[in-house]
């Protein structure tokens, strides 16, 4: 069977399974760490998962202590209709507005990866890129803090970790903290979202689990594979009980992007665009992931716990690159825009000088994760202590050589649906006896960062009255940040007149064909070999008269950042009745002071500013099934280190650049504050039945200093060079509502039983101040709307879920330079993807997924007013398709 006819099929299927949505349990507990969160179990039989839901929606969990010392509110899941109603009730009985992901089993998430797992959730958004899910938004912002089992993690010199490398396979549950509380990490206006590893004393008894998948892209038409193994065994030994786990997983994916784009227009009296054409990137990226966990109790009152993890992401990235340049020989002919006169609409060029270019990478990051901790409980008192090691390291390479022909005609259509078509007459792209040897640009860039982190935290629950519990904590972290790279700079070939590609046996490569499915109008063209670019690159240094080696890094590049926070915590857990109604909730605060000092190449900064952050978290018991919550606080979110980079780039105008400045910079601001926010969040919530809920939220953040980035023209030696920087944008406001519903059909006889449907839906509105133009602006990223809709099946062994999502028009960026509009805009964007198993036995489970089922195509305009004339415009830039997949597999546990 062909692979269109298996997505036709699958287009025609009525069977799905879901994405599984859970809940932070009891908020108000809280130590905060590992040792004492509650977290997701996996049972081995259905009594045990019958025996933690209860049948009852209005039902609270009880504290009840078990035998073989798993925690009383252990989630014990073992299918995607038991994830979903523990889901609820945990949702149910929290105190802060969270919302989670459950992993249905060992090995199984809803979803490929994390990322792509949480474009279910009620209110988060994500861009694709890659062959995955890429930025993941909470509400439109990435300006969220991720932790991993609690505690921070990172990836190079960012805040944040790339949720995509950390392999689904090795998840117990993702949450996603919609509000704070002051025992929470701070540094996420938009939340914060918490990756969950499994642990030893997650499990009752031990557990051997392994999984594999094949994984088949169609635009790459290459197959890739994901396995991943388990272990986990809990002792009962002289000193106390023990358990260790160990897992791992190895993943290799082959994809590939396509895109077609019209750049920005430039000259007079009509403007053309200063470049057309399209690219494809193929990626060869492999992830391995390894989690270790021990603990250690010897007694009720007393635990000990050692977590370690390491991820490894390894990608080669080879870029084939086809850029038509219309002013870069004579323009025979120019017929303007109907709607836009000062705009071309197609052009012709007669001996047009034409570029294609192999840009190759290899890029690598490596994370270190190790913790060790410990709690004690002392009667009504829990201490809590744990101190982490996080290292990152980051080393980049590339190598991009382009190379040139001319064609006697080039003739273009800048828009055919959104599209450019572009005609070549007289030359055949495919015939490497045509192609020069014209620049090269030979990089490479190393990120390192480390930090040690200390926390503790006290709670101590007081015996009777209205508060509940009360807990106060510190945590100090020490991190340096440090950055070199080389200066992106084209190297000419020495000779004006360049040197044929035929000069190097076994340089040239022919691109990958169907671009764009054939949109572009060209296929298949000429570049340099992506191995021979990266494994013999001294070759091509000499040729270009170069020394051999790596490229010494540029001083003015370099940032080395040191910062320091130290924070405090104090809350309090209450309860206390209205009339017959229970009100209970957490209130308290978070102080942390930040000690930033950057330097760079002779300059440097140094900040230090003190945040006081307040909440109240607060959920009424309107009925046992209809809740009112309502939540309020003060967040903050520094700005990434390499924003703060006091220095600046300038890239000097090539054929392939705006003729428009005498070219492009890109830098940093070290005068960036962190921004602020209030927060304001409520919901209504109603659980019918152990499956069925119905839910209702609204939100406001009132957005101080939000950071967006934008290009200006600034003056340097040489010229006016179009420079990209951060920048703190002033005021601003994001305000929308959520929708949620979920059910199983348990009323309908037989085998229909086994069906549900679980639906979403996000309004959201964001701006803030224009610093360029003044004013106010939509805020990037932000959709107007964004829903999900999931059929789901599980009954005798099979368990099926279609998964539809979509999002409205947002905006991309601003400021892109050009005669026309300088806003970027994204049309709508949508997907749907199939998951669907079996399972003969306990043991066994076959597997079979697709994704991209209907795929769709990503489409962005220059659509709005430009930035310096204030004329509207609306013409196209981007057109972009992405891999289905298939994916085959199987999955044990014992």
């Amino acid at each position: 069977m062909t692979f269109v006819r298996v997505f036709r099929m699958l287009g025609t299927s009525s069977m799905l399974a879901m994405t599984v949505i859970t809940a932070s349990a009891d908020a108000q507990d809280a130590s905060g760490t590992p040792a004492s969160r509650p977290g997701a179990s996996q049972s081995t039989t259905a009594q045990e998962q019958d025996a933690t839901v209860s049948d009852d929606a209005s039902v609270t969990p009880q504290t009840v202590s078990t035998s073989d010392g798993a925690s009383d509110r252990d989630i014990v899941v073992t299918g995607v209709r038991a994830s979903l109603a523990s889901a609820q009730s945990i949702k149910q009985n929290a105190t802060q507005i969270v919302d989670s992901i459950v992993a249905e089993d060992i090995g199984k998430l809803p979803d490929n990866t994390v990322a792509d797992a949480l474009q279910r959730v009620t209110g988060v958004q994500v861009t694709r890129a890659a062959g995955e899910a890429g930025t993941v938004l909470i509400r439109g912002l990435p300006n969220f803090a991720t932790v991993l089992n609690g505690r921070e993690a990172f990836t190079g010199v960012t805040r944040g970790f790339a949720l995509q490398d950390i392999p689904a396979e090795l998840i117990a549950g993702v949450d996603v903290y919609k509000t704070s509380t002051p025992d929470l990490v701070e540094g996420g206006v938009a939340g914060l979202i918490d990756v969950r590893l499994r642990r030893p004393f997650d499990f009752r008894d031990g557990q051997i689990a392994a999984s594999g998948r094949a994984v088949y892209s169609d635009q790459s038409d290459k197959w890739g594979y994901i396995g991943s193994g388990l272990v986990s065994q809990r002792w009962q030994t002289g000193i106390g009980e023990m358990g260790l786990l160990l897992a791992g997983s190895y993943n290799k994916r082959l994809y590939q992007d396509q895109t077609a784009f019209d750049f920005v227009s430039s000259g007079s009296p009509i403007a053309t665009p200063d470049t057309v054409g399209g690219l494809y990137t193929s990626g060869d990226r492999r992830r391995t992931a390894l989690n270790a966990s021990f603990q250690w109790r010897p007694s009720p009152e007393v635990e000990f716990y050692a977590d370690g993890v390491f991820t490894r992401y390894d990608n080669q990235i080879a870029v084939d690159f086809f850029i038509g340049l219309p002013k870069a020989g004579m323009l025979s002919s120019v017929t303007p825009n109907g709607e836009f006169p000062i705009l071309a609409d197609d052009s012709s060029t007669v001996d047009a000088f034409t570029l294609t270019s192999k840009q190759a990478f290899r890029n690598r990051t490596d994370n270190y994760q190790g913790v060790v901790g410990g709690k004690w409980t002392l009667g009504r008192a829990v201490l809590n202590t744990e101190v982490t090691y996080n290292y990152s390291k980051v080393p980049n390479r590339n190598a991009i050589l382009d190379t040139s022909f001319n064609v006697p005609r080039l003739d273009v259509d800048y828009d055919v649906g959104g599209t450019p078509r572009v005609a070549l007459g007289g030359a055949d792209p495919t015939d490497p006896g045509i192609f020069t040897i014209r620049t090269l640009f030979d990089n490479n860039g190393l990120d390192t960062s480390e930090q040690v982190a200390w926390r503790n935290d006290l709670t101590i629950r007081p015996e009777g009255g209205i508060v509940e519990t009360l807990k106060i904590g510190t945590r100090y972290t020490h991190r340096n940040v440090d950055s070199q790279a080389t200066a992106s700079i084209p190297l000419a070939f020495p000779s004006a007149e360049g040197a044929p590609l035929g000069s190097i046996p076994g340089f040239a490569t022919l691109s990958p064909g169907g671009l764009v499915k054939g949109a572009l109008g060209i296929d298949r063209f000429i570049t340099a070999d992506t191995d021979l670019l990266l494994d013999d690159t001294d070759r091509i240094r000499t040729l270009f008269g170069r020394p051999t080696g790596p490229r010494a890094y540029e001083p003015n590049l370099a940032f080395f950042n040191r910062e320091d926070t130290y924070a405090f915590y104090g809350q309090a857990g209450y309860r206390v009745d209205v009339g017959s109604m229970p009100l209970d909730g957490v209130v308290g605060a978070r102080v942390v002071n930040t000690v930033e000092q950057l330097n760079g190449n002779n300059v440097s900064s140094r900040q230090n500013y003190l945040n006081v952050l307040p909440s109240i978290n607060a959920r009424l018991g309107l009925t046992g099934r209809l809740f009112l919550r309502a939540a309020a606080g003060k967040t903050i979110t520094r700005p990434e280190f390499a924003a703060l980079n006091p220095l600046v780039t300038l890239v000097p105008s090539g054929n392939t650049g705006t003729q428009q400045y005498a070219g492009t910079g890109s830098g940093g601001n070290p005068a960036l504050q962190p921004i602020k926010s209030v927060a304001y969040d409520a919901s209504l919530e109603w659980y019918v039945a152990r499956s069925t809920s119905l839910t209702a939220a609204g939100f406001y953040r009132d957005l101080s200093g939000y950071i967006q980035t934008y290009s200006q023209p600034e003056q340097f030696a040489g010229g006016t060079y179009l420079v990209s920087r951060p920048r703190n944008a002033g005021d601003g406001y994001l305000a929308g509502a959520e929708v949620a519903y979920q059910q199983f059909f348990d009323f309908l006889p037989g085998a229909l039983s086994g069906f549900g449907v679980q639906l979403n839906g996000t309004y959201m509105d964001g701006k803030t101040d224009d610093p360029i133009n003044g004013g106010k602006q939509r805020i990037v990223n932000v959709s107007h709307w964004a829903f999900n809709t999931v059929a789901i099946y599980e009954k005798y062994g099979v368990s099926a879920r279609l998964a539809y999502n979509w999002r409205s028009s947002y905006v991309d960026s601003y400021n892109s330079g050009g005669v026309q509009a300088s806003t970027i805009i994204a049309a709508p964007v949508s997907r749907l993807d199939f998951s669907g198993s079996y399972s003969p036995t306990d043991w066994l489970t076959f597997t079979f997924d697709a994704t991209n089922i209907l795929d769709d195509v990503y489409q962005d305009r220059f659509t709005g007013r430009n930035s310096v004339t204030g004329i509207y415009y609306d013409t196209p830039r981007d057109t972009r398709t992405y891999d289905r997949t298939i994916q085959i597999g199987a999955r044990v546990k014992f």
